[in-house]
């Protein structure tokens, strides 16, 4: 591939962020009406969960869109904006509309990967401010690495048709909300373990489930 921005001192997260950066760029030329609003959780989340492997992090499908939604809310990204955004520009400039999205899409997906790697580096040990100045110095440094050539080929473009394929596909249906509170302790420790909650959020929802036996 191209220069890259280096998201990471691990190649093998480098390469998982690249081939996800250029498959979401790929969703900006799909011709399906809307392609990035469906197509881009399922990637960002795939890539998530392969950087939190990397660091030894087993974790779900729902704790990763959970921390994406965290980037999101802390950079000021408006996720589902910006992707509704990119859909008009494909009907707006037909021909052009992705080709102006797509290193938006590659350089913000790049930005999430970088940040991602950083909380599980850390352990989850990441300021919002901290956060925030990952997430802009790589999406500047992103924009410059965007080689156009990449989000045409084959691999790219199979993968973005993919993850569309994967958000047209009824999910199963969620597991309700346990109400025991042995069930909802273990719920508690669980989202301890993968960093959704710090030690004192813990603390407090055990203190609370404690009271009710």
């Amino acid at each position: 591939m191209s220069d890259f921005c280096n998201v990471s001192s691990h190649p093998e997260v480098n390469r998982l962020v690249e081939t996800c950066g250029y498959a979401t760029a790929a969703l900006t030329i799909l011709p399906i009406p809307g392609s990035e609003v469906l197509g881009v959780m399922p990637l960002h989340v795939g890539m998530v969960i392969g950087i939190a492997n990397h660091y030894g992090r087993k974790i779900t499908k729902e704790s990763a869109t959970q921390l994406i939604l965290q980037i999101g809310a802390t950079v000021g990204l408006s996720l589902v904006g910006s992707r509704i955004a990119t859909t008009a520009a494909k009907f707006v400039l037909p021909g052009l509309g992705g080709l102006v999205a797509a290193p938006f899409m590659y350089a913000s997906t790049l930005a999430i990967g970088a940040v991602a790697d950083a909380y599980f580096s850390t352990n989850g040990d990441l300021s919002d401010e901290q956060m925030r100045a990952v997430y802009e110095r790589t999406i500047k440094s992103a924009k410059k690495s965007y080689n156009p050539e990449e989000v045409g080929k084959k691999d790219a473009v199979d993968q973005a048709k993919a993850a569309v394929n994967q958000a047209n596909t009824p999910a199963e249906e969620p597991a309700a909300e346990p109400t025991d509170p042995m069930s909802r302790l273990k719920r508690a420790k669980t989202m301890l373990e993968e960093g959704l909650i710090d030690q004192a959020e813990f603390d407090a929802v055990r203190d609370r489930i404690l009271k009710e036996l």
